[in-house]
């Protein structure tokens, strides 16, 4: 999945409970992100990385995502 031009999207949680965003926009483990669980009040837990997103919660619950510029 990528994030598009806005470095923000929403992202659905699969294979026990992970998901990765692939975007240029996401430059390096120093960036500040914020997510929350669009779904239900779950914990979720993001670290950026060079290009993408890893995202890790409750399997099958929607993430929001956007890197704080």
């Amino acid at each position: 999945m990528s994030s598009g031009s806005q470095c923000a999207g929403k992202t659905t949680l699969r294979n026990g409970g992970r998901a990765s965003v692939s975007d240029s926009c996401f430059t390096s483990r120093d960036n500040i992100v914020m997510c929350t669980d669009a779904s239900v009040p779950n914990p979720v837990s993001c670290t950026p990385g060079s290009g993408y997103l890893s995202i890790s919660g409750t399997d099958g619950d929607t993430i929001a995502y956007v890197r704080v510029h």
